[in-house]
């Protein structure tokens, strides 16, 4: 009998065969592993697009969409998925979503990112100490604050309260590479690692002129525990004790934290509250062309529906519940995601838009004609959910009946932005002229209406929802 395992095993074909198999095996299985920074794996790209268009996607974005990069029993620093889908990615495609947890007397360690940060403090108070431009910067900040640390600058804090959390939500703008945003540590352990650690002997020896066993000692054999650890009492009232609400004067950046909530509201009623802190009031927000603004919905209540003309709003629920509408000429339902996909692994790369416009175009007297249709994005929003709203589209936030709904909103391209109203006392339709309204609506009949409809809704911004009107007011 011949011994088939030893003639394949003497078979040069076949060990080569062998071999190539057992690294593509090998190959296969490191890439299924999901690294701290590997956020935008190609997973992650099937699971949105098999959620297209579902649940007000993809513009919202549940608890699932967020990916722990720290993790300890001290605190947590999660990062939300890139925004990579069409409508979105010209607009915030570059833009990461971040949320900051830090336990009671927690200790965040020496950092820096490749990215420009504005945040805004959910939930408690804390000391942020930046190392910038040849110097040490200390702030008390506290909830309700928003604050911009500019790309580069060494930052390090600590949550001074004995027993809440403090929570930070935050936008990140890269300035590496676009989307994508690292960390950078220069003390640190087995984890988080020294970027020291990555230079030759030679070249940190000859830096610091100090000997190598030193160094290592100085940046990278520093006590275990992670990025986020726990400080003794003693040495958080030290950090605190230098600590201001003030920036220093005559920096290009004069960074500061500013009370979004302290300050007097942009807009308030029995229905809700606004506050904004834009480019005019902040120089370093003129600087990345965004806003920050916050809309507290009283429950049972609505906000008018509107549309930014410029910026694109990224929004977080900070507390409550309720739910979102928007409307949208992006997803219209003309094609399936199978198709989506059998267009993708074609390599496919058609502009957004262009073939639901072929698809929608009809014979009309000799003439192609685009049928303007509107796709109603809707979806249950709580605590932690993230909508984006592009410029120009249509919105509205209503708040449930059993608690009130507050909402951060990071605005995108707000320089320049300007809010419209399109119900309620202050709705830019109520400018049209009577010849418009003529020719848009029919004859005066018809105008007599139109100017009933648009003048019925007696308040402004801030609106009674839907669920708690019990019938058409005659006011």
């Amino acid at each position: 009998m011949v011994n088939t395992t030893s003639s394949m095993a003497r078979s040069p074909l076949v060990v080569a065969l062998l071999l190539s198999l057992f690294l593509l095996s090998s190959l296969a299985s490191s890439a299924v592993g999901w690294s701290r920074r590997g956020e935008e794996e190609e997973g992650d790209d099937e699971r949105r697009r098999g959620r297209h268009g579902e649940g007000g996607r993809p513009y919202h974005f549940g608890e699932e969409s967020f990916r722990h990069w720290t993790r300890t029993r001290h605190g947590r620093f999660s990062v939300l998925e890139r925004f990579s889908d069409e409508p979105l990615v010209g607009a915030v495609g570059d833009y990461r979503v971040a949320v900051l947890e830090a336990a009671p007397r927690a200790f965040l360690q020496p950092s820096h990112y490749d990215a420009d940060e504005v945040f805004y403090v959910k939930e408690g108070e804390g000391v942020i100490v930046l190392l910038r431009e040849g110097r040490r910067e200390s702030f008390c900040v506290r909830e309700g604050d928003a604050m911009v640390i500019p790309a580069g600058a060494i930052v390090y804090s600590a949550n001074t309260h004995s027993s809440k959390w403090f929570r930070v939500v935050m936008l990140l703008n890269p300035v590496s590479t676009p989307g994508r945003f690292e960390e950078y540590f220069p003390v640190g352990g087995d984890r988080p690692e020294s970027f020291f650690s990555a230079f030759s002997d030679d070249v940190l020896q000859a830096a610091f002129n100090t000997r190598r066993e030193e160094l290592e000692k100085v940046f990278e054999r520093q006590r275990e525990g992670g990025e986020i650890t726990t400080a003794p009492e003693e040495q958080v009232r030290e950090l605190s004790k230098s600590c201001s609400r003030g920036g220093g004067s005559g920096s290009e950046w004069e960074i500061k934290p500013s009370s979004l909530t302290g300050k007097r509201p942009t807009y308030s009623n029995n229905h809700g509250k606004m506050f904004e802190i834009d480019g005019d009031e902040c120089r370093h927000l003129r600087k990345l062309d965004m806003l920050v603004g916050l809309a507290n919905i009283t429950r049972g209540s609505m906000m008018a529906p509107s549309y930014s003309t410029r910026a694109t709003k990224v929004a977080m629920v900070l507390h409550g519940s309720g739910y979102f509408e928007m409307a949208c000429p992006h997803v219209s339902g003309g094609r399936s995601s199978e198709r989506r996909e059998r267009e993708r692994e074609q390599g496919r790369r058609e502009e957004w838009g262009r073939e639901e416009e072929e698809q929608e175009e009809e014979q009309h007297g000799g003439r192609q004609q685009k049928a303007r249709r509107y796709h109603k994005v809707r979806a249950q929003v709580r605590e932690g959910s993230v909508i984006v709203i592009p410029a120009a589209h249509p919105a509205t936030f209503v708040a449930g009946d059993d608690e009130n709904l507050s909402v951060l909103c990071f605005g995108v391209g707000a320089n320049y932005d300007d809010k419209v109203f399109l119900a309620g006392r202050n709705s830019l339709l109520r400018q049209l002229d009577d010849p418009a309204k003529a020719l848009v609506f029919g004859g005066s009949a018809a105008r007599e209406m139109v100017d009933r409809v648009l003048a019925a809704q007696p308040e402004q911004i801030f609106l009674r929802g839907p669920h708690g009107r019990g019938g058409v007011s005659d006011a």
